[in-house]
């Protein structure tokens, strides 16, 4: 591994190398990982070789930011002398001969679009939506949000666009491993916040769905018992069955719905691996947040 100091990422890096974000605020950019392994190497050091990067079990890309207690960290990039050989490379031609010289150093590379890239099973849950012709807005700041208010900065992982949307609004929530690094009160107040900032009132409806292992009371529930394919056919149909009853706001009693799909839950009978949990006002959901240990 090069031990020259890392220059700031601009594209095609794995996260080999880590550096925390001046300020310590959260940027307005990128995608925000979970994950605890990592998150834990954090707090000891910042470098590191390809077999920590696979013991993470992880996708890194050069917009990727992870919070560790009070800071924020994104991958580095290359050094600062590999920075300069990629540029140079660049101009030339030279890219293949760039990404050998590079290979020979231990640094290891992805190609990425310009865009930048997304999680794997967030990528997924994308693939799924353009199959099934359901437009969407993905990782952007809400539609119909007050730009005035703070809390719309916030960015669901995907909106659902369909012809009542000005009466609900959909969200798709991709959470991986529950999101076991969060605790449930800063989830629920995510969410309050994403309601909160609608330029008008309307109900809102989440789809909170988790692509990884769960428990049904104590049976383990993988990708052998419940397949990836079958996973992404309950998150359809309970889509698409929201879809159909937001076309009349009767159905919609409450002003948040939550949905969760393959969550851990103690039933002891069948449940087809979906639960739902509904606010009926402002006051349930604080209520529901002071219950969490909040106060």
């Amino acid at each position: 591994m090069c031990e020259k100091p890392a220059a700031i990422s601009t594209g095609s890096v794995a996260g080999y190398c880590w550096r925390a974000i001046e300020g310590s605020q959260e940027p307005v950019t990128g995608t925000e990982i979970h994950n605890e392994l990592l998150a834990a190497a954090l707090l000891h050091k910042v470098e590191f070789t390809n077999a920590d990067l696979d013991s993470f079990d992880q996708d890194f890309f050069y917009d990727t930011y992870i919070r560790v207690k009070n800071k924020y960290y994104t991958p580095a990039g290359a050094c600062y002398g590999c920075a300069r050989h990629e540029r140079r490379s660049r101009i030339h031609g030279g890219e293949k001969k760039l990404h050998y010289w590079l290979r020979k150093k231990g640094v290891a590379l992805i190609k990425l679009p310009k865009t930048g890239a997304h999680k794997k099973k967030e990528m997924k849950v994308k693939i799924m939506l353009d199959v099934n012709h359901i437009d969407y807005v993905n990782d952007k700041r809400e539609l119909n949000r007050d730009s005035t208010c703070e809390s719309s900065a916030n960015r669901p992982d995907f909106q659902v666009k369909h012809e009542n949307d000005e009466l609900v609004t959909i969200y798709i929530e991709v959470d991986e491993n529950q999101h076991h690094s969060l605790q449930s009160t800063c989830e629920l107040s995510r969410l309050n916040n994403l309601l909160t900032s609608f330029e008008f009132q309307r109900h809102l409806v989440v789809l909170r769905y988790n692509p990884d292992p769960f428990y049904v009371g104590d049976d383990h529930i993988t990708c052998k018992e419940l397949p990836r394919d079958e996973r992404e056919k309950l998150l359809l149909r309970e889509l698409n069955g929201v879809k159909e009853k937001a076309a009349d706001p009767d159905n919609f009693k409450d002003i948040l719905t939550v949905i969760y799909v393959g969550f851990d839950c103690k039933c002891t009978t069948p449940c087809g691996y979906v639960h739902t949990e509904r606010y009926k006002d402002q006051k349930a959901i604080s209520e529901a947040h002071g219950n969490m240990g909040v106060e």
